[in-house]
């Protein structure tokens, strides 16, 4: 228990309760899960993560993609490459410009700035 906030958290400002309940009872499931599954810790995470996962080729990334925003279940992705510092390279030559053509990733740039690019005024 943190004697400050009165939270019990496994590290101080992380995982509190309110997200994942009793800590010790998480990590009993997560381990029965693990061993059930042999699962490394990595695939253990990527498991017990809500994590959406593209694979396949660029097209079917691409529509993959483009059906989540098509049908408003995506606002914008956060890509995490699998490999630094070159991982998104074949995503960017690839997959963007189909994505463009489907007009679910934009090909131009309203300005220079954030601001301009959010269609905000000074």
């Amino acid at each position: 228990m943190d004697p400050l906030t009165g939270e019990n958290t496994i590290a101080k400002g992380r995982a509190s309760t309110r997200m994942f309940g009793d800590q010790l009872e998480t990590a009993r499931r997560w381990r029965e899960l693990a061993e059930a599954k042999k699962l490394s810790i990595r695939e253990l995470v990527i498991e017990v993560t809500a994590r959406q996962t593209f694979i396949g080729s660029p097209r079917t990334v691409a529509e993959a993609i483009n059906d989540l925003v098509q049908r408003d279940a995506s606002d914008g992705f956060i890509l995490v490459p699998h490999l630094v510092p070159t991982g998104l390279d074949d995503f960017a030559d690839t997959v963007v410009p189909l994505l463009q053509e489907r007009g679910a990733f934009r090909a131009d740039y309203e300005g220079t700035t954030l601001r301009d690019h959010l269609g905000l005024k000074p």
